[in-house]
Order: structure tokens, then C-alpha cells, then sequence
């Protein structure tokens, strides 16, 4: 067995809330499944597993933490069970998780419309008539791809190729205008929106093949960095375009003003260390310096305004995962929370997990990429005071995901959040960039 393996606790509804439970210790017991993983999947593939043991078709409907998630029976009439296992109400597995009792107690409904029973059976027929629209063939069923609190993907195999579904919270549904505007400028591949539905935020997409970009080698991710710098040069000057299409504009006013608010959330900052923030929550220490960083931030926020970077479009989500290569094709995709801003930021998220030697060529290949509108020079002396930016623009964008979904799901958010405000520590400590990406 793997040295990370986790035990998931499967909490499986049927159409009337009947939950199935596990008999062999001979009163009713929630099911449990392990995983030679960190994280059990939130997806087809756990889905795929409870249909191999169980006997059960079922849909990812709802996670509850990190390793507890709610799936829904589906077919109709209340399924037979594998050998051992029977149909009890919720009351017989009370007490067993925290996480499922406080759901049996809501009195609200989950922020994000794909965690209410009815939703998958509801974007099933929205596919079924846009692929008859495009005079398509379904060729099997939708696999659930991603499936959490800021969103879920599907994909849906057709006889002219897959197609992906995304809905998403309302906060994101620009993605696809943005997309598009982005397309015709045609600079670089994007992905082909075929088809949308505003009120409910969904929108189809063709499948443009290849791989996400962590399976690519180094020489290619510097590829990809490359062809974002591209992008990003493309929308000089189109700001009032760029807002048009959905984009924030994040200005140095603006950024000073959310370093302010941010840095003041005691109810972030100074939160006890809890299972839902898999214990990494700040120390009381910790929490004081970075909050005593305030007024840094806001000299940086000025010193890069003076710096005079052509603010551009930013993904702000620009890691290997959102960019797929197909051939000698690169595809950006995930412009969920494009803004308008300095070019900079983009580095934070891609830089997350780099080791120091590779952090520094990337740094290279960003600024090799600009020096014909920026120099060199002065784009690393604008990165030394975009860095912390940099972080303080990714915890931003973590708390009000963690705002908008809620207590129930923060839990996605949380631990991220602290990660991103000790990376601001170690940043604040290292001014003159000895450090080049965020490995200590």
C-alpha cells in the first residue's frame, strides 16, 4: 500500500434520502473505501469504483470535506445493493460524521446549483439537445471530470468528438465571453465555445486533445509561459475591450484598497487550526507579522505602479493544469478570473510548486519574452515588489471564493489561503529576490 493512501467515507443517497449502509458490523454503518492517494477522487473514478464493489450506479452529487462526499443513486427506483449493505434513513448514522449531520441540518441550499439532487439529470438533457442542435451522436454517458465547490466539468463522448460542459458559480460566468473575445484575436488557439446557457451558467466546449501541462517536459512549460506573455502583450491597450468581455480591472488603487480589507480579516488570520483547514491555520505569531505587513504592501503596490508595466490581461489561475499541448499546439484555457492588471501576477501560481533552479529560468523566459516592449532589467526590478503583490492578489482571489461558497465549502479554499500567506512572509523577508519562485 502506498505510503499516501486515504480512507474515504461514502455517503450514498438514493432519490428519497435513504442512505446505504454497511452491515458487517452488524448495525448500520457508513461505507468506506480506500485510496493509494493523498485525496480520494471527487470524480468518475470514484463513481467507477462504488459501481465496480457495489453494484451501484451513482453520481458525485456532493463532497463534504476532504474525504467524505455524498454520491446519488441513479436509474429511477431505489437500487439493489451488493451483499451486506442495506437502506437505512439518516438517523441511523448519526454521530458517525460531523460533516454529514451538519448537512442534514442545513437550512439553505449549497452555494453551487451542481450539489442539489435533480442538476445532473437536468445538464444531461441540455447536452442531449445541443449535440441533436449540432446534428451530433452522444456515444456514451457524461463522465463527471471535476466536481467541487467552484465548479463542475463533464465530457461527454460524441461521434465528432468529446464536448465538455462547465457550469459555474455566478461569479465566473464570464469565462466564455472572455474566451471568445480572446479567440478572435486570433493569436493563439482557444477553446471553441459551441454553446451556452447564461441562466444557468453552463457552456459546452469542443475537446482539443493533447495533454495538460503536467505531463510535459520543462522546455515545453517554458513553451506555454512564453505563448501567455504573447497573449498578455496582444492586450496592451485594450482594457476598455478587455472589461467589455468580463474582465475585472484590478487597479493599484483598487489592490491597495483590497490589501487593506484583507489584511484586517481577523476571522481569516487569527482562526483556530481545524480539520477543515487541515490544521494549517496561522499561529498567533505568524498571524502579527503578516497582518504588521500592511503598509509594505502598500508602498509595493506604489513602487509598482512607478514601475510602469503595461497593465494586460491576466489569467490569474496560470498553472500547468490550465494549459493543454497537442502537437506543437498550446491551449490556455480557464479564464474563470481573467483581470485586468499588471502582467506580473500571473507568475505566482506558475512559479507554486517549481523548484528554485527551474523558478529561475522561467523567470528568464517571461522577461526574454517582454523585452521588446519592457526590458529585462526593469522587469526584474518590478518583480521584486510584484512578488509580494503577487501573493497578497492570490489570497484575495482564495477569500472570496471562500466568502461566496460559504461555511459548508470553504474547507477548499482555507488551507490554500494559508499556504499563500506564509509564501507572503517568506516573500516580504527576501526583498531583493534571492529567492526567485517560492521554494524555501
Amino acid at each position: 500500500m502506498s505510503s499516501e493512501s486515504v480512507e474515504a467515507v461514502l455517503v450514498i443517497v438514493d432519490q428519497d434520502g435513504a442512505v446505504l449502509c454497511d452491515m458487517a458490523g452488524g448495525g448500520p454503518a457508513l461505507p468506506r473505501m480506500r485510496f493509494d492517494v493523498r485525496w480520494p477522487p471527487m470524480d468518475s473514478e470514484l463513481t467507477d469504483r462504488v459501481r465496480y464493489e457495489f453494484g451501484l450506479i451513482t453520481v458525485v452529487l456532493e463532497p463534504l470535506d476532504f474525504t467524505t462526499v455524498v454520491l446519488l443513486a441513479v436509474g429511477g427506483a431505489r437500487p439493489v445493493s451488493a451483499d451486506g449493505f442495506a437502506w437505512h434513513g439518516h438517523d441511523a448514522v448519526s454521530g458517525q460524521s460531523l460533516v454529514l449531520d451538519r448537512r442534514a441540518a442545513r437550512s439553505r441550499p449549497p452555494a453551487s446549483d451542481w450539489f442539489r439532487p435533480g442538476w445532473f439529470e437536468r445538464v444531461e438533457s441540455y447536452i442531449d439537445r445541443e449535440i441533436k442542435a449540432a446534428g451530433r451522436m452522444r456515444l456514451g454517458p457524461s463522465r463527471q471530470i471535476k466536481h467541487w465547490s467552484m465548479s463542475a466539468v463533464l465530457r461527454t463522448p460524441t461521434d465528432r468528438g468529446d464536448l465538455y460542459l462547465k457550469a459555474v458559480l455566478p461569479r465566473l460566468a464570464r469565462e466564455p465571453d472572455i474566451t471568445r473575445y480572446l479567440a478572435s484575436l486570433r493569436i493563439a488557439p482557444f477553446a471553441t465555445i459551441t454553446a451556452t446557457s447564461p441562466d444557468d451558467r453552463w457552456w459546452l466546449a469542443e475537446d482539443f486533445g493533447g495533454v495538460d501541462g503536467w505531463a510535459v517536459s520543462t522546455e515545453q512549460r517554458r513553451a506555454c509561459l512564453t505563448q501567455l506573455v504573447m497573449v498578455q502583450k496582444e492586450t496592451i491597450g485594450r482594457g476598455d475591450e478587455l472589461i467589455a468581455a468580463g474582465c475585472v480591472p484590478l487597479t493599484p488603487t483598487s489592490l491597495t484598497d483590497g490589501v487593506r480589507s484583507t489584511m484586517a480579516r481577523d476571522d481569516i488570520w487569527r482562526a483556530p487550526e481545524l480539520p477543515k483547514n487541515l490544521y494549517r491555520a496561522l499561529s498567533g505569531e505568524e498571524a502579527d507579522r503578516l497582518q504588521a505587513l500592511t503598509p509594505y504592501l502598500v508602498e509595493c503596490t506604489e513602487r509598482l505602479d512607478e514601475a510602469a508595466i503595461p497593465a494586460t490581461i491576466v489569467h490569474r489561475d496560470f498553472h500547468p493544469g490550465n494549459v493543454v499541448v497537442h502537437d506543437d499546439e498550446i491551449l490556455l484555457h480557464d479564464w474563470s478570473f481573467a483581470t485586468v492588471t499588471n502582467p506580473l501576477f500571473d507568475l505566482a501560481s506558475w512559479l507554486l510548486d517549481v523548484p528554485e533552479p527551474d523558478a529561475a529560468s522561467y523567470l528568464e523566459v517571461c522577461f526574454a519574452a517582454w523585452a521588446d516592449t519592457v526590458a529585462p532589467e526593469r522587469m526584474r526590478s518590478a518583480w521584486c515588489v510584484a512578488k509580494p503583490l503577487a501573493a497578497m492578489v492570490e489570497i484575495m482571489k482564495l477569500i472570496e471564493l471562500a466568502d461566496i461558497v460559504g461555511p459548508d465549502h470553504d474547507f477548499n479554499w482555507l488551507p490554500m489561503t494559508y499556504g499563500w500567506g506564509r509564501r507572503l512572509l517568506n516573500a516580504a523577508t527576501d526583498p531583493d529576490l534571492t529567492i526567485n519562485g517560492w521554494r524555501w
